[in-house]
């Protein structure tokens, strides 16, 4: 009987929930290595259904990872060396931005996952001192850092 019931386990298709989770494995490990990150990296992630995506960092032994909502104010203002945007509507952008540069700091990189029209995502990413360092036009991913103005002479 359990050889039958393996047989037939075999055969079926892998869970969804099971398809979600290599999917946010995949989409941390691409980012984790664009990024540049050690595990002892601090990160914020900022957007909508994010915790299968703080569930993976935390696999990874990153233990410093936080969930932030757009908008919605942070219960701290701990610095990140990520800032890592992902599932916000058009109108949440500008202040997900806000909140990824704040994190960031000078030092930090911001990411924004989903960036199919990058003039649109650099425009409010410049609006808030940030730059596109790179982009990723099979992943609509946009990597973004501080823009650092050269200090005039006296």
């Amino acid at each position: 009987m359990t050889v039958m019931s393996e047989a037939l386990a075999e055969g079926e298709p892998p869970s969804p929930p099971l398809v979600a989770d290599a999917r946010c494995a995949a989409l941390v490990e691409r980012v984790w290595a664009v990024a540049h990150l050690r595990p002892s990296a601090h990160v914020a992630i900022i957007g909508r259904r994010t915790l299968p995506l703080v569930l993976e960092f935390l696999k990874r032994g990153c233990s410093a990872v936080r969930s932030l909502h757009p908008g919605a104010p942070a219960p701290d203002c701990e610095a990140a060396q990520l800032a890592w945007i992902v599932d916000v509507g058009d109108g949440e952008l500008d202040d997900a931005l806000r909140a990824a540069r704040a994190r960031a700091g000078n030092n930090g990189r911001v990411i924004v996952e989903g960036a199919a029209t990058l003039p649109r995502v650099r425009d409010r990413a410049v609006a808030q001192g940030l730059d596109v360092v790179s982009f990723d036009h099979v992943a609509s991913r946009v990597v973004l850092a501080t823009v650092h103005r050269p200090a005039m002479a006296a």
